[in-house]
C-alpha cells in the first residue's frame, strides 16, 4: 500500500480490486478525500470491474422499471406519489403544522414490495403526522441510484425533514453474484482477531457469533472489494449532502437487512394461500441458495452462517458511518426475524416484521434528538 503512483486514485481502485484485504481504513480516507477527485462514475466502474460485467448489463439487470416487477413498481409508486400531493395539498405545510414531517424515501424492495407484503414505507405512511415521497424501487441497484441521482432532485424539490435511503442488498445478490463472494475453499476468517472482537462489539450474541465466525471462513475476498466499494459510496453521499448546504437540517436514516434464510422452500400461511405461488413467480431461493449451491455449498447449516457474515459486515460498515455524519442514524435490524416463518420469500420479511422495522424508524424520526446514532430493533421492541 506504500507503493508510489503516479495517478494515485487508480492505484487505490486497483488496489480495491486486487487486494481488498491489504486496503486498510488509512487507504480509504486518502481514497475519499477530496483530493483525490473520487466520483459515482469511479465506483460504478469499480463494481463493474469487481464482478466482471459491462456497462449495458449493468443497465439491463438493474433495471427496475422492466417487466412485471418494473409494472408492479410503478402502479404502487404512482399510488403513493399521488397519496403524498393530496396529503401536501390538504395543508400539510401550512406553519400551524410545524410537528407534520415530510420524508423522502429512496431504495429497493425494503421500501417497495409491491401489494403483497406491507412494506416499511407502507406502515410509516399509516402515520397522518407523515408525508412520504417515494422514489424507492424493488429490484433497483444502490450504484444506479447514486449514478442516476434523481434523489438530489427530489430533495431540493419537497426540502424534506428526513431522508431514507436502503441499498446495496440488490448489487450483490442478484443475477448469481453472490456466488462471486464465496469461496468454500479458503478456510480463512479472513479477518484478525482484534478487529473482530472490535466488531462483535456493536451486537453478536455468543451463538450468533459463533455462526458468523464460521461463515467468515467461506467468504472470499471479492467480497471485501464488495463493501469498501458501496462504502465509499455511501460515504460520499453523505460527505456531498453535508457539504451542500441545503440539508443540514435533514436526518438521514440507513438499514442493514436482517439474516436472510437461504432456501428453496416456500412459504405459506392459512391466511395467504398465494404465497407459495408468489415465491415461485419472484424466484424466491434463485437470489442466495443458487449462487451458494453454485459454489458447492449446499449445507444449510454453513449457507445460514454465510449469509450472517456478509450481513454483519454490511450493518457494521453502517454503523461506522454512523458515528462520523451528525445527521445520519442507522436502523439495525438484525435479528427481527429469526425463523423461516418471518419471512416473506428468501429476501423479503412478513408484514408483522417490518411492522417492528418502522417502529424503529418512528422512535428515530420523532426523536429530538434521536435515542441514539444506531437503533437495534431487538433492543426496542
Amino acid at each position: 500500500m506504500n507503493e508510489e503512483n503516479p495517478n494515485r486514485k487508480q492505484f487505490l481502485i486497483d488496489c480495491i480490486v486486487k487486494h481488498p484485504l491489504e486496503f486498510t481504513d488509512a487507504a480509504f480516507e486518502e481514497l475519499v478525500r477530496k483530493e483525490t477527485n473520487l466520483t459515482f462514475a469511479d465506483l460504478r466502474q469499480l463494481l463493474i470491474r469487481i464482478f466482471d460485467i459491462n456497462e449495458s448489463t449493468l443497465k439491463l439487470q438493474s433495471d427496475a422499471t422492466r417487466g412485471m416487477l418494473g409494472l408492479m413498481n410503478r402502479w404502487s409508486t404512482r399510488f403513493r406519489q399521488k397519496r403524498y400531493y393530496k396529503t401536501i395539498r390538504n395543508g400539510f405545510r401550512d406553519p400551524g403544522n410545524s410537528r407534520n414531517k415530510v420524508i423522502v424515501a429512496e431504495g429497493d424492495s425494503w421500501f417497495q414490495f409491491p401489494f403483497f407484503v406491507q412494506d416499511i414505507i407502507d406502515w410509516l405512511n399509516d402515520r397522518p403526522d407523515y408525508a412520504i415521497y417515494s422514489i424507492a424501487y424493488g429490484g433497483d441497484w444502490f450504484t444506479n441510484i447514486l449514478y442516476e441521482e434523481k434523489y438530489i432532485e427530489e430533495l431540493s424539490i419537497h426540502v424534506p425533514d428526513v431522508f431514507l435511503i436502503s441499498g446495496g442488498g440488490n448489487d450483490f445478490v442478484g443475477y448469481n453474484r453472490l456466488a462471486i463472494m464465496v469461496n468454500p475453499n479458503c478456510d480463512s476468517k479472513l479477518r484478525d482477531p482484534e478487529q473482530l472482537e472490535k466488531m462483535f462489539c456493536i451486537g453478536a450474541d455468543e451463538r450468533t457469533k459463533a455462526a458468523i465466525l464460521d461463515g467468515y471462513r467461506s467468504v472470499s475476498p471479492v467480497f471485501y472489494s464488495f463493501i469498501w466499494t458501496i462504502k465509499a459510496q455511501y460515504y460520499m453521499l453523505f460527505r456531498n449532502l453535508q457539504e451542500s448546504g441545503k440539508f443540514d437540517h435533514m436526518r438521514i436514516i440507513t438499514q442493514g437487512y436482517d439474516y436472510a434464510l437461504p432456501t428453496y422452500n416456500y412459504r405459506w400461511r392459512k391466511w395467504y394461500q398465494l404465497q407459495p405461488l408468489l415465491n415461485r413467480m419472484l424466484g424466491s431461493g434463485n437470489w442466495l441458495k443458487r449462487p451458494l449451491m453454485i459454489r458447492g455449498v449446499t449445507d444449510p447449516i454453513t449457507s445460514d452462517n454465510i449469509i450472517k457474515a456478509l450481513i454483519f459486515e454490511l450493518n457494521y460498515m453502517f454503523h461506522e458511518l454512523a458515528q462520523r455524519f451528525p445527521n445520519v442514524y442507522h436502523i439495525d435490524c438484525r435479528g427481527v426475524a429469526p425463523s423461516f416463518d418471518d419471512w416473506f420469500d428468501e429476501l423479503h420479511l412478513t408484514s408483522e416484521k417490518y411492522q417492528r422495522i418502522a417502529d424503529a424508524y418512528k422512535r428515530c424520526i420523532d426523536g429530538n434528538p434521536p435515542p441514539a446514532k444506531v437503533i437495534r430493533v431487538v433492543d426496542w421492541f
